[in-house]
């Protein structure tokens, strides 16, 4: 019974204590440190996992949660365990589309126009599986960190109240998942109030300080990935995220949980100085303003 209790606190509270205060002295210490294409190798390799430990998070997430998908399909790929389990808590879930994922439109006999609204179709059937409202499409040929991009989602950041945004880990291997980094961190600065920004996976693993139990919502996200018959007659992305979200169970105790989504968390000021950091040792951001 001691051994027991012992192993109890040990999985519930030093996981907390340890996660907190080596992030910290790890964000601090080291991540600015590292040129931006040796971060993005660490990332995808899981090598931060023996510096970060993730805490389990619930929803809700706060009261007004906004999703920036720079495509359609990032959003349930990233975090449609996380958007099920915040529309069941009552609170609001809302994504944004930047890019109209039209690219290679000529390949297929399709116009532009005629792909981009094939695969916006997509996400509202996805968004509808769990009751969510349709996502917004911005619809950009190409993302940059632009007056006009960054001013949409400022304006959305204060039309929607938004207290937690959820955006493509920063150091993904997509150059439209960095831009999309870059410009709603600009759009940050135009806000006064603080937000908590939680980074998702998409195409490599992120720096895990937290992580989301999605068990009750597997079902519903398996739903809204195969909404993507584009994405997935070229792609499994239905198998291959169910898959990672399984092993993502073990950063949790065995037999606490069957899938699992992981994020890398930051309050907004925070956030602010990792995208500084990160742009800095950006080649492709040179030069920008």
């Amino acid at each position: 019974m001691i051994q027991s209790r012992l192993r109890q606190f040990y999985r519930s509270v030093l996981p907390v204590l340890y996660a907190r205060r080596h992030f910290k002295l790890f964000l601090k210490a080291a991540l600015g440190d590292i040129d931006l294409r040796m971060l993005a190798l660490a990332s995808v390799s899981d090598y931060f996992s023996a510096f970060v430990r993730a805490i389990p998070v619930q929803a809700p997430f706060g009261k007004s949660m906004l999703v920036i998908a720079p495509h359609q399909d990032d959003e349930v790929i990233g975090c449609g365990g996380a958007i099920t389990q915040q529309v069941r808590s009552g609170q609001a879930a809302f994504v944004v589309v930047l890019q109209d994922g039209a690219n290679g439109f000529d390949d297929l006999g399709l116009t532009r126009e005629q792909l981009a609204e094939l695969r916006n179709e997509e996400s509202r059937r996805a968004a509808a599986v769990v009751g969510c409202p349709p996502p917004r499409f911005f619809g950009h040929q190409m993302l940059a960190e632009d007056p006009a991009q960054v001013a949409e989602i400022a304006d959305l950041l204060a039309e929607r109240k938004v207290d937690a945004v959820f955006v493509p880990f920063a150091l993904d291997g997509d150059p439209d998942h960095r831009a999309a980094n870059y410009i709603l961190a600009a759009a940050l600065r135009k806000v006064s109030w603080n937000i908590r920004v939680f980074g998702y996976e998409v195409w490599g693993m992120c720096i895990p300080n937290v992580v989301l139990v999605i068990d009750d919502a597997i079902e519903a996200k398996t739903a809204m990935l195969r909404c993507f018959q584009f994405a997935n007659s070229a792609l499994d992305y239905t198998n291959s995220t169910l898959g990672l979200n399984m092993f993502h169970s073990r950063m949790l105790g065995a037999g606490a949980c069957r899938y699992a989504e992981r994020f890398f968390e930051l309050p907004r000021t925070e956030y602010l100085d990792l995208i500084a950091r990160l742009r800095a040792a950006d080649p492709a951001a040179a030069g920008r303003p």
